[in-house]
């Protein structure tokens, strides 16, 4: 039961933000405290072993399942926390917005979806509530209903229910080949038609990934998170593309988690591993050529999904040995949304006061808002990766697991490594430029509004706290809650991780040289301009999609056309065939010039034309049906 009340206490905030018309209670706030309350305190017991789950007995063919294990309980609690931090800073922030309800509404509704999703039981339950989800928080990007807004929100929606279609695609293909329902913590499936369970997989891949910002189909992520207001960005960045990640873990579970994968499923880790890679580098680059400072988030939200993505990738890979890449990957999902979600608050305490987040047009802010800025300059170390916050904990056992990959001699996976390591020094770059052209360098022409608001600085202490205890312990959380994870979704049982993996002298070294380059690259790039720099679209993806568009769209115009004329044409040769056949019975029935067939009737003479027509058809076609059978047989 305690399952359904945490996907129902939101409903029930909304309903009751529906009928508070004095508002004088803050609904969002004492909604997301009490889940908070009962996502920590309720979903302790399921780290120590087993598992908790409700079935929603309905009318009909369909019964929900809700479960928890100890990986859903981690993403329900984080999003309960995100919840919580957000619906602190959000009455203010909104203020400056404008439709404070609507907003509270939509956010409580999408809540719900979100820990439908992570509480899903099976495969159809989570895709019910994937669904809902991307309706819900679509209507964040469009919040603003101008021309930039709604193009971001229907480009969102659009890649969403591609994402939704290729997972109900592949929920059919598993069904067929592995029998319903779907169970979700059940372990590797074992399917009876492994040809269509790995087409199954591809398509889950596919559709996960896109919720996950995974290169290329990333190129909805930009648009949405920058055009969202700041409390919506910081949702969607820390949590919502989570829902991917999420769903890759699960995929990862179907296929087989702590054991060599099979010849059907055994490209899957490679695949992962190549995406992950992808993501994290063009996340990075692009981000760094960025002026706008949500904008600039956005794209490291696509880099930092790619360490994730991979952590998975790796995982898989190593097969019995890969348990550090799943924990990696599970430890940076927290650390991201923590970090992402604070520099997002923080940027918008900038944008409220000075309606700017054009990095060139602000400058020498720390002054004025000194708390926001240290508040900040905490992210900005933890995803950069500084020792002693949570970034570095995270990234550290993710580089071992890469490194363990890496030492199997396999030349792209030892290019991996080093792709990486350059990421690293890439997303320091990014955020010295950013704190720098924010609260140093010079002093802004702007007019900042004074009056700094404590709540908002609440908010995103909340979440700076979480980042200092996991970054000052960073064992902690992969020995309580990240290790009964993985044991949970098939791998055997896993050493704890020892404090002497962080605190080492190789590791230290590593990142004071990542640091100290990613400080470098971004004096080069702002003494030479190098970061104005914009691209040509067509060779953005941007662009390049745009292009394929126009050229399918031309092929399928000049294709309708030939359609058309063909059909024309076909039908105009019949009509002339049909008067033909219809003359040359007619002189059969009532011969003219007294030639005529003598022993049969008219209607054997029809026949037997009938026939002729028949065969030569046949022959024309026949060669058509050869070349069919031969690819078929291919």
């Amino acid at each position: 039961m305690l399952l359904l009340l945490l996907v129902l206490l939101p409903l029930v905030g909304a309903l009751a933000l529906l009928f508070d018309k004095k508002r004088a209670w803050n609904i969002p706030l004492l909604t997301c405290s009490l889940v908070l309350a009962l996502a920590i305190f309720g979903l302790k017991p399921v780290f120590g072993g087993g598992t908790i789950s409700y079935t929603l007995n309905l009318p009909g063919p369909f019964a929900p399942v809700l479960q928890a294990d100890p990986l859903t309980a981690i993403f329900v609690i984080l999003a309960a926390l995100l919840w919580f931090a957000v619906a602190i800073y959000a009455p203010k922030y909104m203020v400056h917005e404008g439709k404070v309800k609507f907003f509270e509404l939509v956010t409580l509704l999408t809540y719900s979806a979100v820990l439908g999703v992570f509480l899903a039981g099976d495969l159809v339950t989570m895709l019910l509530f994937f669904e809902l989800m991307t309706i819900t928080s679509f209507f964040w990007v469009v919040h603003r209903w101008n021309r930039e807004a709604i193009r971001a929100g229907y480009f969102y929606l659009f890649f969403s229910i591609i994402g939704g279609l290729l997972i109900a695609l592949a929920i059919v293909f598993l069904g067929a080949s592995a029998g319903l329902p779907l169970p979700l913590g059940a372990g590797r499936l074992t399917p009876s038609n492994p040809t269509l369970f790995a087409w199954a997989i591809g398509l889950l891949l596919a559709g996960f990934g896109i919720k996950g910002g995974m290169a290329p189909l990333h190129v909805w992520l930009p648009h949405a998170h920058s055009n969202a207001p700041t409390p919506g960005s910081a949702l969607l960045s820390g949590l919502l593309i989570k829902v991917g990640a999420y769903g890759l873990i699960r995929v990862g579970e179907l296929a087989g988690w702590g054991i060599t994968l099979g010849a059907g499923t055994a490209w899957l880790s490679t695949t992962i591993t190549l995406l992950g890679v992808l993501t994290m580098l063009i996340g990075v680059a692009a981000a760094l050529l960025q002026g706008d400072g949500k904008r600039l988030l956005a794209y490291h939200s696509v880099s930092q999904m790619g360490y994730i993505i991979l952590g998975i990738g790796v995982g898989l890979y190593l097969g019995p040995d890969g348990g550090l890449g799943l924990v990696g990957s599970v430890y940076h999902i927290v650390n991201h949304a923590l970090f992402k979600a604070t520099l997002f608050l923080g940027v918008g305490v900038i944008y409220i006061h000075t309606k700017e987040t054009d990095l060139y047009k602000l400058g020498g802010l720390w002054r004025r808002f000194p708390v926001t800025a240290a508040l900040m300059f905490l992210a900005a170390l933890g995803i950069a990766g500084a020792p002693g916050l949570n970034g570095y904990a995270s990234k550290t056992v993710l580089h071992h697991a890469v490194s363990a990959a890496a030492a199997s001699g396999e030349t792209w996976l030892i290019w991996v490594e080093r792709l990486f390591n350059l990421v690293g020094i890439g997303t320091a770059a990014s955020f010295a430029k950013l704190f720098y052209l924010i609260f140093l360098g010079k002093p802004t022409e702007l007019e900042v509004a004074e009056n700094e608001s404590p709540r908002l600085q609440i908010a995103m202490g909340v979440l700076a706290a979480v980042m200092l205890t996991i970054g000052l312990a960073p064992q902690l959380f992969p020995n309580v809650l990240g290790l009964p994870a993985a044991e949970s979704l098939g791998f055997a049982k896993l050493e704890p991780i020892p404090g002497s993996l962080f605190w080492n002298f190789t590791d230290l070294k590593g990142i004071a040289i990542t640091l100290a380059l990613g400080i470098g690259v971004c004096w080069a790039g702002l003494k030479s301009g190098a970061f104005h720099w914009h691209p040509p679209l067509w060779l953005s993806l941007e662009g390049l999609g745009g292009k394929v568009y126009l050229a399918v769209a031309f092929l399928w115009t000049k294709g309708i056309a030939l359609y058309h004329s063909l059909t024309k044409g076909l039908g105009r040769a019949g009509r002339f065939l049909a008067g033909k056949v219809s003359a040359a019975y007619s002189d059969l029935v009532n011969p003219k010039d007294g030639a005529a067939l003598t022993g049969i009737s008219a209607t054997a003479a029809l026949l037997i034309l009938t026939l002729l027509a028949l065969i030569a058809w046949y022959t024309m076609i026949n060669p058509v049906f050869n070349v069919v059978k031969i690819v078929l047989q291919w």
